[in-house]
C-alpha cells in the first residue's frame, strides 16, 4: 500500500479551506495540514511545508520563491486558488519538476461583478450619498445613467468576456482592444474591436 500524500495549506488566512465542505473531499486524497495564520518569513514557510508533496495556496499573499522551493525536495505540486501565479517562481518550479496549477476563469464573474459594483457606485455617487445620509443629510444631485454609454475593455480574456456580457446586459455599447483581435472573437463576445487610442478617447468607462 502506498504512503498517503502530505498536503499542506501554509496560510489559510482568512479561512477558505479550513471548515469548508471541500476539506473532507481533500482529505480523501491525503493527510491535510492547515495553518490558519500567515507564515512570517522564509523559515516559517519552509518549516510548515517540509515533507509536503502538495502545497495549496488558498491565499496569494503566500509566495514561493527560489530559496523556498529548493528547500522542499519532496514537493511535486503547488496549486493556487487564484487566476494569477505571480507569487510562485515558475522557472525554478519547472526546473525542479514541480507542477503549478491555478484556476483560470473561475473567478472571472466575481472580478467582473466587483468592477461593476465600483462603476455603479461612481456613476450613482453612492459612496458620497452614503456618507451624506450617515451625517443626516439628504442631498439632491445629478448622477450618470450607464445605459447607452460606451464601455471600453482592455483585454478580452475570461474577465474581459464577463465584463462584455454584463455591459451589454445593461444596455452599454461595448468596444474592446486586445493584442490579437479577430472577427470571430468579436462576434462571440458581441463587441467591436478598436485600436487602444480610439478606445481611450471614446469610452465613457474603461476597464483595464
Amino acid at each position: 500500500m502506498s504512503e498517503r500524500v502530505r498536503i499542506v495549506v501554509p496560510g489559510d488566512d482568512p479561512p477558505q479551506i479550513a471548515g469548508s465542505p471541500q476539506l473532507e473531499r481533500l482529505e480523501s486524497y491525503g493527510d491535510v495540514v492547515i495553518y490558519e495564520d500567515r507564515p512570517e518569513g522564509v523559515e516559517a514557510k519552509v518549516e510548515r511545508a517540509q515533507g509536503a508533496q502538495v502545497i495549496i495556496n488558498s491565499r496569494g499573499i503566500v509566495t514561493w520563491r527560489e530559496e523556498e522551493l529548493r528547500a522542499l525536495p519532496e514537493l511535486r505540486l503547488i496549486t493556487t486558488c487564484s487566476i494569477g501565479t505571480d507569487m510562485i517562481d515558475l522557472a525554478v518550479a519547472k526546473e525542479l519538476g514541480i507542477v503549478v496549477s491555478n484556476q483560470p476563469g473561475r473567478t472571472a464573474p466575481v472580478v467582473a461583478e466587483h468592477m461593476f459594483g465600483l462603476m455603479f457606485g461612481l456613476a450613482k455617487r453612492a459612496f458620497y450619498q452614503t456618507a451624506e445620509m450617515k451625517a443626516g443629510r439628504w442631498t439632491r444631485m445629478m448622477n450618470i445613467g450607464l445605459q447607452g454609454k460606451v464601455l471600453g475593455i482592455v483585454g478580452t480574456g475570461h474577465i474581459g468576456a464577463e465584463m462584455a456580457r454584463l455591459g451589454k446586459s445593461i444596455g452599454m455599447e461595448v468596444i474592446a482592444w486586445t493584442f490579437n483581435p479577430s472577427e470571430a472573437r468579436g462576434r462571440e463576445l458581441g463587441v467591436r474591436f478598436v485600436e487602444l487610442e480610439e478606445l481611450l478617447q471614446t469610452a465613457d468607462v474603461v476597464s483595464l
